[in-house]
């Protein structure tokens, strides 16, 4: 029989990083809006979520838009409004790929509002601008996928550097996009992905893992973002089928890099209705030939050692804590030793019941 350990340690918590902004997870296939993406000026028939590849070649819930062919604003969302704090920087990311037709431009940035919903953004010379668009032009190449980076600063942020570049899947950077600040009156903000201005109809835009981070050293790095699972390709380590996710090259450690030989240790509680341990199992006591230790024996050795035979002393668990299911199967060897004898005990009082039954009849009839 296959023999798993299903272990239980603690190690000291790990640091994870922030959580991004925006909360994807929402993501179903569908249309219409979803969680807190509504669709671009609610346009229903110009958008809808599907199963495809996402850059790193899974299968994933991907947004598409698609135009109307009547130009302006076509398909793309808009994310839940974000307080702001004016002392950060704030990153925000998206993939982006277009297919069929070059028409119309990639339109990635934000909105920022005061306290009376009017926009609120800045160049970063001060100067007031109420289009904030990172990318405003088309994407290089059809068929492929972009990473677009931008950043808007603090109203107080004196930076004149525009940080915010366009990105291939391999790294590579393409060109630089456009940075801006928040007004001081800038109260909220979110981040929007749309098209813009194809004539034609004929274009189709995806959008895939939007997010929003503060800069401030706890959000992923640009090359985690395009390459996850550190191999090269930008592919991430995990495999997906369906909504179902593995991971066999190697061992995972959850906040705790110190991971051992374990395929998965946990820092910290774990929680589950129902945990199932592959073992070997004890049966073997009731098996001819088992040698059943007599009761005086146990008690010498619980005099001696101060725990029952094969159970591990309370110096031993406290050390090297205990495997759940050999711990299944040695406590059932001690019930099942314990079932022997009892048998043997209910086997000598039956014979005892006779004898004195005998006997109580011959005193009778003697």
């Amino acid at each position: 029989m296959k023999k798993t350990v299903f272990a239980l340690l603690v190690f000291p918590t790990l640091i994870w990083g922030q959580t991004n902004l925006l909360d994807t997870s929402s993501w179903t296939v569908g249309t219409g809006s979803v969680g807190s993406f509504g669709v671009y000026q609610n346009d229903t028939s110009e958008n809808e979520r599907i199963m495809g590849t996402d850059p790193h070649g899974n299968t994933s819930v991907i947004w598409k838009g698609m135009p109307s062919g009547n130009g302006g604003q076509d398909g793309g969302w808009r994310g839940t409004f974000i307080n702001i704090d004016h002392t950060r920087t704030y990153r925000f990311t998206v993939w982006v790929k277009k297919t069929i037709s070059h028409d119309g431009a990639e339109l990635f940035g934000f909105e920022a509002n005061d306290n009376a919903s009017q926009e609120a953004s800045l160049n970063l010379d001060g100067s007031t601008d109420n289009s904030p668009w990172f990318n405003d032009t088309d994407l290089p190449a059809l068929d492929t996928w972009y990473l677009m980076a931008g950043f808007a600063h603090g109203s107080n942020d004196a930076s004149t550097t525009h940080l915010g570049a366009l990105y291939a899947v391999d790294g590579t950077m393409i060109r630089s996009l456009t940075d801006y600040k928040f007004s001081a009156a800038a109260v909220t903000m979110r981040e929007e992905s749309i098209l813009w201005g194809d004539t034609g109809g004929a274009s189709e835009i995806y959008f895939w893992n939007p997010t929003v981070y503060e800069v401030n050293g706890q959000e992923p790095t640009i090359s985690e973002l395009i390459n996850p699972g550190g191999s090269s390709g930008g592919q991430t380590v995990w495999n997906t089928s369906g909504n179902d996710i593995d991971y066999t090259a190697g061992n995972v450690g959850i906040g705790t890099t110190t991971i051992g030989a374990w395929k998965l240790a946990v820092g910290g509680k774990i929680r589950a209705e129902e945990v199932k341990v592959e073992t070997n199992w004890a049966d073997y006591v009731f098996a001819e030939g088992y040698n059943l230790p007599t009761l005086e024996e146990v008690e010498q050795h619980i005099n001696e050692r101060g725990h029952l035979i094969n159970i591990p002393s309370a110096a031993e668990v406290k050390s090297n804590g205990i495997e759940l299911g050999e711990m299944n199967r040695l406590l059932l060897e001690k019930i099942e030793e314990l079932t022997l004898y009892l048998l043997q005990s209910n086997r000598t009082q039956e014979d005892l019941v006779k004898r004195i039954k005998s006997l109580e009849q011959s005193r009778k009839n003697p």
